[in-house]
């Protein structure tokens, strides 16, 4: 289904080119919008990622928080999720064509747990079809073509296929939440944006870490409330 089309901002987005990471804000890629409530409040809402292992918390009481029973079936779950797939035509370097798939499924090109196909539900169409999303998509996707000089490999890219997980991660006294269990791992994609946070409370930790081909780490940071990392994803790790 067709969302909308949107113009790249290619004269912002040339001032970007050939970063191998960008620790990035909206403003980052010319963008002025502030992130609706409505969209923050729907993490309040995530179903749990059965893909995650949970923590066997015994006979506790049910920790309620924002309306959410945490604790299922006497497990603590650490890691809420939706999903969404995009497809992007981009023939035309002046104009995209952003179109929303059904697609409830996702697997990743890597050797590790994350190969197996997985199944999420999807994420609400209002809160995908909201201008800051699109627009934001838009400006990596062109950014990422044009660190690929348009090409990959001998042809000429003419879709971006683009993968948008919403996720929620809780953490509790003496009970970390890890985003990354698999540990300094590839995604499996050309570029990624590895994670971009809506909002910090009360927490501490969260690092994200940017490493070269050799596994050494580049950078280091605490990403603070809008703000994310574009990175290439073929030779560095994270």
């Amino acid at each position: 289904m067709l969302l909308t089309k949107i113009k790249p901002n290619w004269m912002h987005i040339h001032s970007l080119q050939n970063n191998s990471f960008i620790h990035f804000n909206l403003q980052t890629f010319g963008l002025n919008h502030v992130i609706p409530y409505d969209f923050i409040k729907s993490y309040n809402y995530l179903p749990p990622d059965k893909y995650i292992k949970k923590i066997n918390c015994g006979n506790k009481k049910v920790i309620t928080t924002d309306k959410i029973n945490y604790i299922l079936n006497d497990e603590i779950v650490t890691r809420s999720r939706r999903y969404a797939n995009l497809k992007i035509d981009v023939t035309d370097n002046y104009e995209y064509d952003i179109y929303h798939t059904t697609n409830n499924t996702f697997k990743q090109s890597v050797d590790d747990s994350r190969g197996i196909e997985r199944t999420f539900e999807l994420i609400d169409l209002y809160h995908i079809n909201q201008s800051w999303i699109l627009e934001l998509i838009t400006q990596v996707s062109a950014l990422s073509i044009l660190n690929n000089n348009y090409y990959k490999g001998h042809k000429k890219i003419k879709e971006v296929d683009v993968h948008i997980h919403q996720v929620r991660q809780t953490t509790y006294p003496n009970i970390d939440a890890h985003n990354s269990p698999e540990g300094v791992h590839r995604d499996g994609a050309d570029t990624i944006v590895s994670a971009y946070i809506i909002n910090r409370n009360n927490i501490k930790g969260g690092e994200s870490i940017v490493y070269d081909q050799h596994k050494q780490m580049i950078y280091k940071t605490v990403l603070n409330d809008h703000e994310g990392i574009f990175m290439e994803d073929v030779k560095q790790w994270h």
